[in-house]
């Protein structure tokens, strides 16, 4: 496959998180008719983001102990966020504006109040008892086997059912049980759900923790030495029983058969596994499985230029399409990243000058990228108070309300939004109206950064490779036949000579495409002699 073949390997995609988007009704919670009405925000307007493509976290029916994780109706909407009628016009009028549309799919478990758990509470006789895990005690009572909540706080991951005397399973809280994906009529009935809405529009779906739909058939307990270990999910160790059982690949084969039913559609998994073989396993052999993989590296890294090139050395001159990069920098479970590489205690304007080049780093590496609401205006964690915060997790700071203003709560709502906003000066700064207008913001830049990936074959499509520089630098270029991009990035809050191999990039000088310090494009760089300003990043056209 070419790599200019599929929509999704070019593609911004803008994840957002409906719960905090945009409030239609005031009253407090972002909705549908909300995120509607920012569409040309997004996309299809002068002057917008200009993104692919957007990700709904889910939108469904749900009592919401896991904030839409725990679905009680793949099929309907929760009422906080409108009706199915809103869905289908937020579809249609995203792809008015040129925006492909990616909901949630959450295969592991349902809602406790989903019809086919209640019915399964009837007793082990019932219809739809069999679409759960069910286990009867120990040898010596207790849970059937040792295995535990991804959620660090629930503990065991089986709740006893005390009228029938077993056990149910669930990975997250006892209000998510997990379903049976060994039964046939579980396969067939969220195949359908795929279909329901494929059926509706959708052009894709991020799948949610497929490594957990197949366990060991024989529940044997994990070894006594990771029993405990928190984010269990992530160990690189193939004796975890309750994850990435290898009869997971012929399930996802199954839901990636649905997809090609439908034309130009994209699945997309959120593999928990580490492991570099095993993680790598879940496009599949014949590439019939997930196209894309997200991966976490950038999620978990520090300021720092040595831990960024590490990660720049996993990317392969060429990618095969079957393994296609993927690059995040913030997602609705872990801290944005505008905190994370700032540090505790960073004045707003380092907050800023590291997402200005976090940002060309995230939309100049080959593959496709994905930018979490807010991130484009350099939005950072906000301090929950306790009687605000209800997440099961803890993760309510990286999910507070779309700041699109300096007003009353950001101007996300009208009423008293679900969870807070900032106080000046963060959200003096750190808002849409402020940069909107200003050329020399944040929300400027993703912009230009996402026109020039869009027309630039060589961000798209060209070959990757690695760049000595100085220490705090990171550095690399992507070149086609027709020449190369050199960027490069100062780590350092001081200014650094890059120390680039001049002789291996040409002797002519290069000339300044885009930076995000004070120099303007079109102004010649002679490489060996390149000082970065701090935290600068630049984008330099080589000869």
């Amino acid at each position: 496959m070419a790599v200019d073949e599929a929509w999704w390997q070019r593609a911004a995609i803008y994840h957002i998180y409906p719960l905090s988007f945009a409030d239609s009704d005031g009253d407090g919670v972002g909705d549908l008719a909300g995120i509607t009405s920012q569409l040309g925000y997004l996309a299809g307007e002068p002057d917008s983001l200009g993104v692919d493509a957007i990700w709904l976290s889910p939108i469904f029916r749900s009592p919401m102990v896991d904030f839409g994780y725990d679905i009680a109706d793949h099929c309907d909407i929760d009422p906080r966020f409108g009706t199915l009628a809103d869905a289908e016009t937020l579809i249609e009028q995203a792809h008015h504006h040129g925006l492909r549309v990616l909901f949630d799919f959450v295969p592991n478990h349902t809602s406790d109040q989903h019809a086919w758990f209640v019915d399964a509470l009837s007793g082990p006789a019932a219809e739809h008892r069999d679409c759960y895990v069910w286990a009867d005690p120990a040898a010596g009572g207790g849970p059937p086997n040792n295995w535990r909540s991804a959620f660090a706080k629930v503990g065991s991951a089986w709740t006893l059912d005390e009228a029938s005397g077993q056990y149910y399973l669930h990975s997250y809280t006892p209000e998510q049980p997990d379903l049976n994906w060994r039964n046939p009529a579980v396969r067939a009935a969220m195949h359908d759900v795929l279909r329901f809405w494929l059926d509706r529009g959708v052009d894709g779906f991020r799948v949610d923790a497929p490594h957990r739909i197949a366990k060991d058939p024989e529940l044997r307990d994990n070894p006594p030495d990771v029993v405990n270990v928190l984010l269990s999910t992530q160990l690189d160790d193939r004796r975890h029983r309750n994850i990435d059982h290898e009869d997971v690949h012929e399930l996802i084969r199954g839901l990636r058969s649905v997809l090609d039913e439908y034309p130009d559609q994209v699945l997309i998994g959120e593999v928990g596994v580490r492991h570099p073989v095993r993680r790598m396993a879940y496009p599949g052999s014949a590439g019939d499985e997930f196209q894309l993989i997200f991966d976490f590296g950038y999620l978990d890294t520090g300021w720092d230029a040595q831990s960024f090139r590490a990660l720049g050395e996993r990317l392969d001159r060429q990618p095969d399409p079957r393994r296609w990069p993927t690059h995040v920098l913030s997602n609705h479970d872990l801290s944005r990243s505008a905190t994370r590489f700032s540090g505790p205690g960073a004045g707003i304007d380092q907050v800023l000058a590291r997402a200005r080049a976090a940002a060309v780093l995230l939309l100049t590496l080959p593959g496709t990228a994905f930018v979490y609401y807010g991130e484009e205006i350099g939005m950072t964690d906000v301090p929950v108070p306790a009687e605000q915060a209800a997440d099961p997790d803890g993760r309510d700071p990286y999910r507070t309300p779309m700041q699109w203003s300096d007003s009353f709560a950001g101007g996300f709502t009208t009423g008293r939004p679900w969870l807070p906003v900032p106080a000046a000066p963060a959200l003096s700064k750190v808002n849409v109206a402020a940069q909107q207008g200003d050329p020399s913001s944040l929300l400027s830049l993703y912009r230009r950064l996402i026109a020039l990936r869009a027309a630039e074959p060589r961000l798209t499509g060209g070959d990757y490779q690695g760049v000595a520089a100085a220490e705090q630098v990171y550095a690399f270029t992507r070149r086609t036949g027709s020449g190369g991009l050199l960027v490069a990035i100062n780590f350092s809050d001081e200014p650094v000579i890059a120390r680039l191999p001049s002789g291996e990039l040409g002797t002519a000088p290069g000339r300044l495409v885009l930076s995000t310090g004070s120099r303007a494009a079109g102004t010649a760089v002679v490489l060996g002699e390149l000082v970065l300003e701090p935290a600068e990043a630049a984008i330099i056209e080589l000869d």
